[in-house]
């Protein structure tokens, strides 16, 4: 994985000409640009996050924030040149301590077919109430006990 991540979590919504940039990288044909908008399809608060490496942003993901249910993470997505290389995983790892501080316990998605198995490696179980969803319970870390 690359040493110099960062994450940022935006003050404002992404711009509309840095959300199709990253979509045309990703191959997505799409160009409904909806989702920047400051609220969520779930009724809660839409909120944008990046990693950014050394001073060049490397991905992506919009969050819509349902405290103290969910939340649910959308266009998440990591360029070319960097994939394979830790970030999405990094950046979900980033997006789960978020919503700890934030005291959510669970985080929701929609895989597409092709990336539902890396979310599946990170734990995400299929919800058994939303066909075709993934989510994955999440708690703040524990205090281990150790022997002494």
């Amino acid at each position: 994985m690359q040493t110099s991540l960062s994450f940022q979590v935006l003050s404002a919504p992404l711009s509309e000409k840095v959300l199709l940039a990253f979509r045309k990288n990703a191959g997505w044909d799409n160009r409904d640009t909806s989702a920047l908008g400051a609220s969520g399809q779930w009724g809660g608060q839409a909120r944008w996050v990046t990693v950014e490496s050394g001073k060049k942003r490397v991905a992506i993901a919009r969050l819509e924030l349902a405290p103290p249910q969910f939340c649910f993470v959308s266009d998440l997505i990591v360029l070319r040149e960097h994939r394979g290389r830790g970030v999405g995983e990094w950046l979900m790892q980033q997006i789960e301590r978020h919503c700890i501080d934030l005291r959510i316990p669970r985080v929701l998605l929609q895989p597409m077919a092709d990336n539902r198995a890396f979310y599946e490696k990170l734990d995400f179980v299929a919800d058994p109430l939303v066909a075709g969803f993934l989510k994955k319970d999440i708690r703040p870390l524990q205090r281990r006990l150790l022997p002494f």
